[in-house]
């Protein structure tokens, strides 16, 4: 999420530029992907800048990278400021990468924090879309097809002005978690959204242990929900945000947080990560910029798992 402890004004009308996201997400099962990483060279276990040029662009606040498992189209927001975001597309098109553009779902609106399904067919994004304002950030869902992505409807929303939805990961089974902001009390909540019979059901906080005195923001969940990373307050001690993983226990509750290092968490915050279709790189997004490095240790035991 964009905002975290900073209050929401409204937005004067201007250019649209690109904007920028912040997540971290990770995937311990591998799936098939034929991505190529822009002929890249794996960062090892060192953070390094992705794709500059490409996809970490001058100038410019990148966030949340969002791969197909097919390997042939790249979502990721960026712009100058917050919340004037958009979601830039580079697609692959006869083995050759494209310059990045905005994507045509979002050239009328401001839209951050793309993220597929895990089967590629749905892509899920955060939007004003249908605002006439910056008045709040809703949950919305693209379909692909044979003509490109359509079939554009808004999946969750609720009538408060104050409350800003983000960050949406989806599972197999198609339920949608994602993060219901209170620009109000600067306060983050987790909730999730099952898929029942070709709709979304009335969203429920997710009982995450150390969400009550802290703000929780960013989920990511595994495809087969076996835990959870998400942004978190407070939990050593420190202001700003650090990760950290949930896992899911045999009666269906979340385990105590687990902090994953101080490879990922430093001083300063570290909002979230995002992970590689294949489940080899995890994706880091710190300084305005995108950064990458191996995924491998991400996900480590914990003593409630």
């Amino acid at each position: 999420m964009y905002f975290k402890c900073l209050q929401i004004s409204t937005v004067m009308k201007g250019v649209v530029t690109i904007a920028f996201l912040m997540s971290f997400s990770v995937i311990t099962l591998a799936q098939h992907s034929d991505f190529d990483y822009f002929g890249l060279s794996s960062p090892g276990d060192s953070i390094k800048l992705f794709a500059p040029h490409i996809v970490s662009l001058k100038d410019v606040r990148e966030k949340s990278l969002a791969i197909s498992p097919a390997g042939d189209e790249v979502f990721f927001s960026g712009g100058k400021s917050w919340p004037e975001s958009k979601i830039m597309q580079v697609k692959k098109i006869n083995n050759l990468w494209g310059e990045p553009q905005v994507a045509d779902f979002c050239m009328d609106c401001f839209a951050c924090e793309p993220a597929f399904s895990p089967d590629g067919k749905y892509l899920f994004f955060s939007s004003s879309k249908g605002e006439k304002d910056i008045k709040r950030y809703s949950i919305w869902r693209l379909e692909r097809t044979e003509s490109g992505w359509e079939n554009l409807h808004k999946i969750i929303d609720i009538d408060d002005p104050n409350i800003w939805e983000f960050h949406p990961s989806v599972s197999k089974n198609g339920s949608v978690y994602f993060c219901r902001w209170d620009n109000k009390t600067q306060f983050g909540s987790i909730y999730k959204s099952i898929y029942i019979d070709g709709s979304y059901a009335d969203p429920v906080k997710i009982g995450l242990s150390f969400d009550i005195k802290s703000s929780v923001t960013d989920p990511f969940v595994d495809p087969d929900e076996k835990y959870i990373i998400t942004s978190s307050t407070d939990q050593n001690g420190k202001e700003g945000y650090d990760v950290f993983i949930s896992y899911k226990k045999e009666d269906n509750s979340w385990s105590s947080p687990v902090n994953p290092g101080n490879r990922f968490n430093t001083s300063g915050d570290e909002d979230s990560f995002d992970v590689s279709p294949d489940g080899k790189f995890v994706f880091i997004y710190k300084q305005d910029d995108i950064y990458w490095t191996e995924a491998k240790g991400v996900i480590e035991k914990s003593s409630d798992h």
